[in-house]
């Protein structure tokens, strides 16, 4: 798969209207004590991702990020 293959599956592309602003999520949304920071990413690759994990009735967006970012890590550090 490309990196933009989604993108041609529903059709559709580009922006639409203007960006929406949110404010970064900080210890007080979420009550915890581990410091949260915002990432960017493209609303459409989120939504491809979110519609093929609930396909496939696997685990979480959030979980699925986490995962693949810790085998990226421990892929970088071996020699």
């Amino acid at each position: 798969m490309g990196r933009f293959d989604y993108l041609d599956r529903n059709g559709k592309g580009g922006k639409k209207g203007g960006a929406r602003k949110s404010a970064p999520a900080d210890e007080s949304r979420v009550g915890g004590t581990e410091r949260l920071e915002a990432v960017y990413l493209r609303k459409e690759t989120v939504r491809a991702v979110w519609r093929q994990v609930r396909v496939d009735g696997g685990e979480s967006v959030s979980e699925l990020v986490e995962d693949l970012l810790l085998a990226w890590l421990r892929e970088r550090q071996r020699p």
